[in-house]
């Protein structure tokens, strides 16, 4: 009997270790630390629970959607934005920025007042200084001819970064855009932040806020100089200011309560007001502002494991500083808007990858086209070689042509099927046209691999599990003319002659 008690014990014992571990690595994590885990578990669950379909990766993915805090740190906001608007902003952020996620704290001026107090008192740095033209530093109507021809010519070459970096695929402006949904709207920006600031943001977004989810782009100087002055002197980045109605009789509308506003006057009579700063620091805490912004002094409060990022290299360090996976996605980590590239090494010839990277062309609707990150000859090699040897799928996928060309009968029959089965409703074949719900088909053969094809073709929502495209059921002799008819979609060929 008391052997068996003891066997009975045991059991008990290692029931409640299994039980325990899982809630103390739990709680671990509940207050927003960075979970630990011994590589030995880590090699055991990719081992036993990564789906058979995928390769083990060389590297942990960082998903910048799981990022601890989701706010800015505020360690040197007041270098950032403007006193009278972060004001504004604490009385009312929806009413500043429509898709603001920080809610509406309910403080009064005084209370506004010890908060911007305190966000002062926490500055580490100065911006760095950077030499302007005295000529762009004043307001249009001031400059004189010679003057305004040569902003107008900065300006320009902004407002073609600006189009080629895409920034309204993740920034909304006056609520329209933004498709990811990552971005503040910058309809009013002009009225937050100064020209020094956003030249040394877009020069390197990491080192104001390494959790950002905004890629790092390669810009050289003038392209910064041009992009800040298309941000600064454009229209659409300016409040709309409201004409009244002319000979239309309203009605009278609930005059909205005005808010009082903090002023750089007032606001440099108090900012080292170390009562006020006590203050503010103190409503600071009360509103939990830590859980979502790191904010010096409140570490112990909701302490944050910062990641060691100084060593990364290669593909992983792409990752981060593009931010890839805030539109990508890879093995159920990142976004939805762009393309999954979990298998993408076993989709796409290297050699068109390659080119695309360092000069994305349009493929899909331009809502959608990939930003020119102007990546160097090097960062595309090194994205291609990892994609080709590490993104694909476990089993290869059939060749049906065995590296061959298709033959004109075989091309021939695809066309005739392609058009029968309506594709052209949504894809467009060259200078043919088409459809712009789905890529453009017109050097489809260069990008994809004729192996993909037929497997994509044979069941597109297996390929892709948000594909619109219909299963259309097609015979192996079917799949076999259109993978060939689509193959031959190279340069030169279909829309190029």
């Amino acid at each position: 009997m008391r052997l068996r008690s003891l066997s009975s014990l045991r059991k008990i014992l290692l029931m409640m270790v299994a039980i325990c571990l899982p809630i103390m690595a739990f709680l671990e994590v509940s207050n927003g630390q960075e979970r630990k885990i011994e590589a030995l578990y880590l090699d055991l669950d990719k081992k036993y629970r990564m789906p058979e379909q995928w390769h083990v990766l060389p590297f942990e993915l960082e998903d910048p959607y799981k990022r601890i805090k989701n706010g800015p740190p505020l360690t040197n906001v007041i270098t950032k934005a403007n006193v009278e608007w972060i004001s504004r902003w604490i009385a009312n952020p929806k009413k500043v920025v429509p898709n603001a996620k920080m809610p509406n704290l309910g403080l009064d001026f005084e209370e506004i007042k010890a908060v911007i107090a305190f966000l002062s008192s926490l500055k580490e740095k100065e911006l760095s200084a950077i030499t302007w033209d005295a000529f762009l530093l004043k307001k249009e109507d001031d400059l004189s001819e010679d003057e305004y021809d040569k902003m107008d010519k900065i300006y320009n070459n902004g407002k073609g970064v600006w189009g080629r970096a895409r920034c309204t695929i993740c920034h909304p402006i006056k609520g329209v855009g933004g498709n990811v949904g990552v971005g503040p709207d910058l309809g009013e920006i002009t009225t937050k932040i100064n020209r020094n600031w956003l030249y040394d943001w877009l020069g390197n977004t990491k080192s104001h806020f390494s959790d950002t989810m905004m890629a790092q782009f390669r810009f050289n100087d003038s392209d910064l100089r041009g992009i800040v002055e298309f941000v600064m002197r454009d229209t659409q980045f300016i409040p709309e200011e409201k004409d009244e109605e002319e000979g239309e009789s309203k009605e009278a509308k609930q005059p909205e309560p005005e808010v009082q506003i903090l002023t750089e006057k007032e606001f440099n009579n108090i900012r080292k007001d170390t009562a006020l700063i006590e203050k503010g620091k103190g409503i600071v805490e009360k509103s939990r502002c830590f859980v979502c912004h790191d904010i010096k002094g409140f570490s112990e409060l909701m302490p944050v494991v910062e990641k060691k990022r100084d060593g990364l290299a290669g593909f992983e360090k792409l990752l981060y500083e593009i931010r890839c996976l805030s539109c990508h996605r890879i093995q159920n980590k990142g976004g939805t808007y762009a393309p999954n590239l979990t298998i993408a090494g076993s989709k796409i010839k290297m050699s068109w990858e390659n080119s695309f990277l360092q000069a994305p062309d349009i493929i899909r609707p331009l809502s959608q086209q990939m930003p020119k990150f102007n990546l160097t000859e090097e960062d595309a090699k090194v994205a291609t070689e990892y994609i080709e040897k590490n993104l694909h799928t476990k089993d290869s996928l059939p060749d049906i042509f065995e590296g061959s060309s298709p033959s004109p009968d075989v091309i021939a029959a695809g066309e005739k099927l392609f058009y029968e089965k309506g594709c052209n409703t949504c894809h467009a074949e060259g200078a043919k046209g088409g459809g712009v719900v789905g890529p453009n088909l017109q050097t489809v053969g260069e990008r994809l691999q004729p192996a993909y094809l037929l497997y994509h073709l044979r069941n597109p929502q297996q390929a892709n599990p948000q594909a619109v495209e219909p299963n259309f059921g097609f015979s192996d002799e079917e799949l076999k003319s259109l993978v060939g008819f689509l193959a031959d979609h190279v340069t030169k060929k279909e829309g190029n002659k």
